[in-house]
């Protein structure tokens, strides 16, 4: 009696196919997320720059409010109580308005309080706080002088 063995040929291993691929589109979905973040971070820091300046030159639109105001004070003698007026359209701060508010405490020796309030987009002529707006440009700088 023999006993043959037949060999059975062992199933080939078909070598792995696909995952070549699978790898290529992660990288290509984690790299445009990645481009995405950065575009959006970019945008973001260049509209916080344009608020910089613009903040920038409400600051000095209220500064030279001020000085309009000190001088009305001092010179023509007359503390008015609200005025409102728009910066020259030629010049830098162009697109700004300001409104000076002049009061006066009574007593010994007067002193004066002029408060000048400087923004882009005044309420009807008038940049005050309670008329600022929610719109994402607007920018409004006070500065306020006692003598």
């Amino acid at each position: 009696m023999t006993i043959s063995a037949t060999a059975t040929p062992m199933p080939r291993r078909r070598p792995a196919r696909g995952f070549s691929i699978i790898t290529a589109i992660f990288l290509l979905v984690v790299l445009s997320a990645l481009g995405a973040a950065l575009v959006s971070i970019s945008t973001m820091q260049h509209a916080e720059s344009a608020l910089d300046v613009q903040g920038a030159r409400a600051y000095q639109a209220a500064r030279a409010g001020m000085e309009w105001g000190l001088y009305q004070q001092r010179v023509n003698n007359s503390c008015a109580p609200s005025s409102s007026f728009a910066l020259p359209a030629a010049g830098a701060l162009s697109g700004f308005s300001v409104t000076v508010r002049c009061t006066q405490t009574a007593g010994a020796v007067p002193r004066f309080q002029v408060i000048a309030t400087g923004c882009n987009q005044p309420a009807g002529g008038v940049c005050a706080t309670a008329n600022a707006t929610n719109h994402p440009d607007y920018v409004q700088r006070v500065v306020q002088a006692e003598f």
